[in-house]
C-alpha cells in the first residue's frame, strides 16, 4: 500500500515493529509513526505478554497517516490489503485489535471458543452466553464491580474440555450501560490509560482499575444463557437446563460452527457434561449478580 501523499516511505526498522501474540496466534504491528507504537504498547498490552511460537506471524498490520485525505485520519492494512480508514490513532488500533481477535478465532488455529463473557471468583468460572446486545458486558461489569474477575466480555477460549480463558480484547461497553453501572464508575473507566471512546461507548481493560490475574485459564463451574430463545426464566430467575439442551443452546455460539452444528456439538460435549447450565432471566442487575453467585456456590 502506498502512502497517501505519494512520498517515498522510509525503510522499516526493528524499532518500528511490535510483535504481539495470544495462544497459537502471533502478529506484527508496523508504523512509521512512533506515536502509533507508543499508544499500541498501552492499548494492546495483553497481546505483548503472550509467548510467540516458532511459526511466522499470521498477519502483519500497518498503521500510517492517510495524508491524501483529511489530516488526522489513519489507514489500517493487513498484509498490504484490506485497507480501513480511522479518525484517530486509537480507533485505528481498535481496528487492529478487532482483526487480531478474528485471527485468533480463525478455525485454522484450532481454537475452540464461545461467544461469551468469562468471569471468575476464586478458582471457579462462569460463562455468560448470549447474542449481541443480550447484556453480557453489562452483567459482566456488574459482577466485576461486585468483586469478580472479568476475563473477557465477548469471547472465551475453551481448553481441556471444561476450562476457559479470556480473549485479550478489551471490554466493550455500550452507552446505555452508563445508567446501569452508574455515572461515577463510567467516568472512572473513561479515564483509564487504555480506554478508547467509540461512537457506541467505551473500550477498556478492567485490570487497569482493579489489577487481577485474568489471563489464566479457570475451571468452568456454570454456563448461564442470557436471552435464550425459548427461555422460561422469569425476572432475574435462574432455571436449570439439562446437558442435552445446554449443548444445543451453546452450539450456535461456537466459533467453529463453520464446520457444522455436529462438529460444534462434539467440541462442546465435554463442557456440557461438566458444567451445569442455566437460563438467566433479565432483571435488575443487583438481583442478577446475586443469582450468578448463588449458582456458583451451590
Amino acid at each position: 500500500m502506498s502512502a497517501g501523499s505519494g512520498a517515498a516511505r522510509r525503510p522499516v526498522v526493528d524499532s518500528d515493529i511490535l510483535s504481539l501474540s495470544a495462544g497459537p496466534t502471533s502478529f506484527e504491528l508496523t508504523s512509521p509513526d512512533p506515536r502509533v507504537l507508543d499508544r499500541a504498547r498501552v492499548v494492546l498490552r495483553p497481546w505483548l505478554n503472550g509467548a510467540s511460537g516458532p511459526d511466522p506471524p499470521r498477519a502483519r498490520f500497518l498503521v500510517e497517516e492517510d495524508a491524501s485525505e483529511t489530516p488526522g485520519r489513519w489507514r489500517v492494512a493487513r498484509d498490504g490489503q484490506g485497507t480501513a480508514i480511522a479518525d484517530s490513532i486509537d480507533l485505528a488500533l481498535a481496528a487492529v485489535e478487532y482483526r487480531a481477535t478474528a485471527e485468533l478465532l480463525d478455525p485454522e488455529t484450532g481454537v475452540v471458543a464461545l461467544h461469551a463473557a468469562l468471569l471468575s471468583r476464586g478458582d471457579r468460572g462462569v460463562l455468560l452466553v448470549g447474542p449481541k446486545e443480550a447484556g453480557k458486558s453489562t452483567l459482566g461489569c456488574a459482577l466485576w464491580r461486585a468483586g469478580w474477575r472479568l476475563h473477557s466480555d465477548d469471547s472465551a477460549r475453551i481448553e481441556d474440555g471444561h476450562h476457559a480463558r479470556g480473549i485479550p480484547r478489551r471490554v466493550s461497553l455500550r452507552a446505555p450501560s452508563r445508567d446501569l453501572l452508574g455515572a461515577e464508575l463510567w467516568e472512572r473507566i473513561a479515564s483509564l490509560p487504555a480506554t478508547t471512546r467509540t461512537s457506541t461507548g467505551l473500550l477498556f481493560h478492567p485490570g487497569e482499575l482493579s489489577p487481577t490475574e485474568t489471563s489464566a485459564a479457570v475451571e468452568v463451574a456454570a454456563v448461564m444463557f442470557l436471552a435464550r430463545l425459548g427461555s422460561r426464566a422469569g425476572s432475574a430467575q435462574a432455571v436449570h437446563l439439562d446437558a442435552g439442551r445446554a449443548l444445543l443452546a451453546m452450539a450456535p455460539y461456537c466459533h467453529r460452527r463453520d464446520a457444522g452444528v455436529g462438529a460444534a456439538i462434539q467440541l462442546l460435549q465435554p463442557l456440557a457434561n461438566h458444567a451445569p447450565a442455566y437460563d438467566l432471566g433479565r432483571g435488575d442487575l443487583t438481583t442478577m449478580v446475586e443469582r450468578v453467585a448463588e449458582v456458583i456456590t451451590s
